[in-house]
């Protein structure tokens, strides 16, 4: 008999497609009938769960012998997880001889549901630094900044145009970028070039360069940046910090099994 909770429907659902999940990772494959006593449920039940697991593409049935098992959309999720949560270990001693290299400040950040968030941070060893509001956790505009530009230029089309229709441009200097069509045009010279700049868009008297983190399937993960004051940060030397930024994106890279010359 079908196990009865308090719980609304909905949630009952989502418990039930975690169930199914779970005993289909386990067994590796399961019949219907065989599945419903695993779970705890009624053999129509499971088979509507399962219809639109397939029709998602997160489970397969053998038409011969009418067993269901998981599909590599499941793996790819977790592998994305698990990516992310590596990566602040992995980039760590990259970033630490980044920062002894330069000098300067160094951010690592992802895109989390649309949304940029910085996931390390090391400050600049100069006394003459600049005080950016950037901290680990912490969120910023993703259109006026180096990072938030790179993870932009690298996002599906869909999501960018997504974004780029929604998004609410503020000016916060007089050289932040608040036409979007300004924007995609930048966002697709970074992704031919291969790394983005933030001339003092966000704060005034900071300018950075920021490079792509790619895992192994060629995915942009994250950004690594280099940020500091435009008395010291001139053209000149942000024209050789780039390189800098872009070798040690790319070591991460390497870190996360992405080889070079695969591109998503």
């Amino acid at each position: 008999m079908e196990k009865k909770g308090k719980e609304p429907d909905e949630v009952q659902s989502v418990v039930k497609t975690i169930a199914i999940l779970e005993a289909l990772a386990k067994e590796g494959e399961l019949g219907l009938t065989d599945l419903a006593t695993k779970i705890g449920s009624h053999k129509s039940t499971v088979y509507r769960f399962m219809c639109t697991l397939c029709e998602q593409g997160y489970a397969r049935r053998d038409t011969d012998t009418e067993r269901f098992s998981l599909t590599l959309k499941i793996f790819e999720l977790g592998m994305g997880v698990f990516g992310r949560v590596d990566l602040v270990k992995l980039a760590a001693p990259v970033i630490a001889r980044l920062s002894a290299t330069t000098e300067e400040t160094i951010h690592l950040a992802t895109l989390d549901d649309q949304r940029l968030v910085y996931l390390s941070k090391v400050e600049s060893t100069h006394s003459l630094r600049v005080g950016m509001q950037s901290r680990v956790g912490m969120s910023a505009p993703e259109y006026c900044t180096g990072v938030g530009k790179v993870l932009l230029a690298w996002s599906d089309t869909d999501l960018l145009e997504a974004y780029l229709s929604r998004c609410q441009f503020v000016r916060y200097t007089e050289k932040t970028i608040t036409d979007r069509l300004k924007l995609a045009a930048e966002l697709q010279a970074i992704r031919n070039q291969g790394w983005a700049m933030d001339d003092e868009e966000h704060e005034y008297g900071v300018r950075c360069v920021a490079a792509p983190v790619r895992d192994i399937q060629g995915k942009v993960v994250a950004a690594l940046s280099v940020s500091g004051p435009s008395v010291r940060m001139s053209y000149e030397r942000l024209d050789v910090l780039k390189g800098l930024v872009v070798d040690a994106a790319s070591e991460i890279s390497g870190e996360l099994g992405h080889k070079k010359g695969v591109r998503k």
